[in-house]
């Protein structure tokens, strides 16, 4: 009797392994899915990047918008980015029924999510229109670079990241022995 090839018998193992591991990956996506908290209605933009409902209180995912107070060059003159930012999610957010869906919390207990608008997605249009970046690399990539390259929004002149932004004026406020009182105060409570 013939034995049969050693190299056969590896490939079949193989593609045996890719699909093995291929059902795994499904499996892992679907039940990650399964925890998805999904809110759809009335939404309002409370800064740049995020969103509240009644009392609940929600982060978009993979963007970071200037804060409210953050302002950014345009030529010779500063802008209030920041407020321009909440300015332009709340128009999004003006639009037919918003449909947001998440599954965990950042620090200050706020739901990340995804959101949409009549099948478009709240995040990518920031960012597509220059008032958010992205945070991370694969996501709203494309959306960015067209941003940047259309110098739109905060790619219209010089700007702070906001992470930056955040930092540099979190120790100011530590500098200031009441304001950082009130900074602890408001990170204790989430605000």
């Amino acid at each position: 009797m013939r034995r049969k090839s050693g190299r056969a018998f590896r490939l079949k193992d193989g593609i045996i392994a890719a699909l093995i591991l291929m059902m795994g990956t499904l499996i892992a996506a679907k039940l990650d899915g399964l925890g998805q908290e999904r809110f759809s209605g009335r939404f309002y933009a409370v800064d740049g990047d995020t969103l509240s409902r009644s009392d609940d209180r929600f982060r978009l995912v993979g963007v970071d918008a200037p804060e409210l107070q953050q302002t950014c060059g345009r030529g010779e003159r500063q802008w209030p980015c920041g407020a321009e930012a909440k300015a332009y999610l709340a128009t999004l957010l003006k639009r037919d029924v918003v449909e947001c869906s998440g599954n965990k919390r950042d620090r200050y207990k706020r739901l990340l999510v995804r959101c949409s608008v009549e099948g478009r997605d709240v995040a990518a249009d920031l960012v597509a229109a220059g008032f958010a970046v992205t945070t991370e690399y694969f996501l709203f990539s494309e959306e960015q670079a067209l941003a940047q390259s259309e110098r739109a929004g905060i790619w219209s002149g010089p700007f702070m990241q906001p992470r930056d932004w955040r930092r540099e004026h979190k120790a100011a406020e530590m500098d200031a022995p009441f304001a950082g009182f009130l900074s602890l105060v408001r990170h204790l409570l989430g605000w």
